[in-house]
């Protein structure tokens, strides 16, 4: 998904690229929770039946799904924000701090928009300069990229 704003009354633009996120994090706890419930209620059953070795492995088998749901869902909420003004452009990444960030000279930057791949080609969108250059929504499809590509270069156009 790409959102762009403008920033306050200078030529500036602020891009803030995220995945699609198809369930919210308080959604996906009440699932879980819910899952977890059920697990139990079975465990529970089979451990009246004198099959008690099922509820140990529920557990753990709960513990393993809640894990990887958390580590799925860290990756839905990752963000990149490209911010571009008549002197600066500056590039961050990261889930909920920028833990990655690229500064680059405006008048310089270029936008590097290639295909990958014979069979099912996939875009690469790269923001830099002189040999130093970042790739941007590589979580984006085809199409999303399409428009940022054209967003972009209106922008840098602009400024």
């Amino acid at each position: 998904m790409v959102s762009i704003d403008k920033v306050n009354t200078s030529d500036s633009y602020r891009f803030v690229l995220s995945p699609n996120c198809s369930i919210t994090w308080r959604e996906l706890v009440l699932f879980y929770i819910f899952t977890c419930v059920v697990a139990l209620a079975i465990g529970i059953f089979f451990t009246i039946q004198g099959m008690w070795l099922v509820l140990p492995f529920s557990g753990l088998e709960m513990l393993a799904f809640g894990g990887c749901l958390y580590l799925t869902s860290r990756k839905v909420y990752r963000r990149e924000v490209i911010t571009l003004d008549q002197h600066r452009t500056r590039i961050e990444k990261g889930v909920q701090q920028v833990s990655q960030s690229w500064e680059f000279e405006t008048p310089w930057i270029r936008l590097i928009d290639e295909q990958i791949g014979a069979r099912n080609p996939r875009r690469k969108l790269a923001i830099g300069s002189h040999g130093n250059y970042v790739e941007v929504g590589g979580f984006l499809d085809n199409s999303e990229k399409d428009r940022l590509a054209f967003q972009l270069k209106d922008c840098i156009i602009r400024v």
